[in-house]
């Protein structure tokens, strides 16, 4: 089944999320600070509408986002599934395919329990999915903010706290809004609300521990550039993580590095997934080149200018065929441009 929503909400979504009394929230697996933003906003804004809300993920929360959740908020679900037993509607919050959130998704609908994305990702149009995804925001929680305010239930400073931060993060520190002023107003309407945005700037992006700075050094070292250095890229094994105590996520806080190289356009990135025969994709652009459409063509997903796609076997012949797209994109959407 597909029904979606985009901005300005329909009608059938915001009584739908009305009348559920009884939330479930979750998001990706490996869930970044836009998801769990998302998901605490939306959270407490529901309880403080009166709302039953348990938030019931794959995954923990990460380390280096525990202090987003104080209160200890984020379940996974091999601690608290049957939280979903008694719930009447279940949202995934900054994915829209069912499989991005696996069994807490799996087991609601193996108990018939509606199930919903809000997402700000762009979808395949065959995709059979239900709730809202629009993708002129800057992130999830920008998206549930104006969700929030469309229910008109009750904010407070630590639900303007969650989506700052889920902001914040997605936009690299706004500084890739794409000229969108309503983002900045979005930001402003945060701070009015009390809001300390200092502590949230500092934990995001100035609290790297030092051993994922040995790691960077070891990943700048594997660093190769394409396209006469239009393009950063590095292929990337368990090695570089090797006797360091970081988190399973780091290396995903490596392209931004890459992708700001003075002349780079196209930061490229393959990294170990789950299992030995997986590899995770992700790809950053600047503004003057489209990258989204090679993911998707592998069946990933993402943004013109962020995606991502999960590889299978092994990675450099793909990655070859990969960074052969990116050449072609630059010449297409570049150098045609300028010639």
């Amino acid at each position: 089944m597909r029904q979606l929503s985009d901005f300005p909400f329909e009608p059938w979504l915001l009584e739908g999320l009305q009348r559920a009394q009884r939330l479930v929230l979750m998001t990706h697996v490996g869930p970044d600070a836009d998801g769990l933003g998302a998901q605490l906003a939306f959270g407490r804004a529901a309880e403080l509408a009166g709302k039953q809300v348990s938030i019931v993920n794959e995954d923990p929360c990460p380390a280096r986002y525990s202090w987003m959740d104080p209160q200890r908020r984020i379940g996974c679900y091999a601690d608290q599934a049957h939280l979903l037993e008694c719930a009447d509607l279940a949202l995934i919050f900054d994915a829209n395919e069912v499989e991005r959130a696996l069994r807490p998704a799996r087991r609601a609908v193996e108990l018939g329990v509606p199930l919903w994305v809000i997402d700000h990702h762009p979808c395949s149009p065959d995709l059979q999915v239900q709730g809202l995804i629009a993708v002129d925001f800057s992130s999830s929680g920008e998206l549930v903010w104006q969700l929030i305010k469309a229910l008109g239930w009750p904010v407070d400073a630590e639900v303007a706290a969650a989506v700052y931060a889920a902001i914040s993060f997605d936009t690299g520190s706004f500084r890739f809004v794409r000229n969108q002023a309503r983002t900045f107003e979005v930001a402003a309407e945060l701070l009015r609300t009390g809001m300390n945005a200092n502590p949230i700037q500092e934990a995001l992006f100035a609290s790297r521990p030092r051993d994922e700075l040995l790691m960077l050094g070891r990943v700048i070292q594997q660093v190769r550039f394409a396209g006469q250095g239009r393009i950063a890229w590095a292929l990337l094994t368990r090695d570089v993580t090797a006797g360091l105590d970081v988190a399973e996520d780091a290396l995903g806080e490596v392209i931004p590095t890459l992708i700001g190289i003075e002349g780079v356009l196209i930061a490229a990135m393959v990294k170990p997934g789950r299992t030995s025969d997986e590899w995770k994709v992700s790809l950053r652009s600047k503004a003057a080149v489209k990258v989204g459409y090679v993911m998707r063509a592998l069946g990933g997903g993402g943004h013109d200018h962020a995606a991502g796609a999960t590889l299978m076997g092994d990675p450099a012949p793909q990655l070859q065929a990969i960074l052969t797209e990116l050449e072609q994109a630059l010449h297409a959407q570049v150098d045609g441009s300028v010639g």
